[in-house]
């Protein structure tokens, strides 16, 4: 039995590599920016209530 090996339609040889130039964060750092903005905002967007709150 002969088997044959197609080239991929999704990747290639020659597809580009990450330029080494670009600056990347680690994932846990953009996670913990986006959590600290989202309390922040979460703060200004919020509005007490007495009346809602005392229930």
């Amino acid at each position: 039995m002969e088997s044959t090996q197609k080239e991929s339609s999704i990747v290639y040889n020659y597809v580009e590599k990450i330029k080494s130039e670009y600056t990347m964060a680690p994932t846990v750092l953009v996670t913990v920016i986006l959590i600290i903005s989202l309390v922040v905002l979460k703060k200004f967007i919020y509005i007490s209530d007495d009346k809602r709150d005392d229930q």
